[in-house]
């Protein structure tokens, strides 16, 4: 697993402790494992700046189960599909925007009443 963490690190600038938080690194690492095999895992875990088109191909799909949730589907492992709601709603692209997965969490009752709270760009995705 900390290979995992320490690849995904590499790959998605997030550290390894941050890509533990919400406790999805195993649920990810085994859809990598079903969807390209062990072998091809450990050639990238081997050589992540490999330029193997492969390797890209699997570092990129990497990144991109990271920051979404979903796994975007290779040639020959499947078409794309969404992990879990689990992995969508803790995906690194609501971190990335200081936001939360649309759908997962209300912001509560008469919210709206409330000014928004205003980012560091003056728009409101710092809520």
């Amino acid at each position: 697993m900390e290979e995992f963490l320490v690849l995904s690190s590499h790959l998605t600038g997030f550290s390894p402790d941050e890509l533990r938080e919400d406790g999805l690194a195993s649920e990810l690492l085994a859809v990598v494992l079903e969807q390209v095999g062990a072998e091809t895992y450990r050639r990238l875990a081997a050589a992540p700046d490999a330029r193997d088109e492969e390797l890209v191909s699997l570092a990129e799909a990497l990144i991109h189960l990271w920051y979404t949730g979903s796994w975007p589907g290779l040639a020959g492992s499947g078409g794309p599909f969404v992990v879990s709601p689990q992995a969508y709603a803790g995906a690194l692209v609501w971190r990335a925007i200081g936001g939360r997965a649309p759908g997962t969490s209300a912001p509560g009752f008469g919210s709206w009443a409330e000014p928004a709270e205003v980012g560091v760009d003056g728009t409101g995705w710092g809520r």
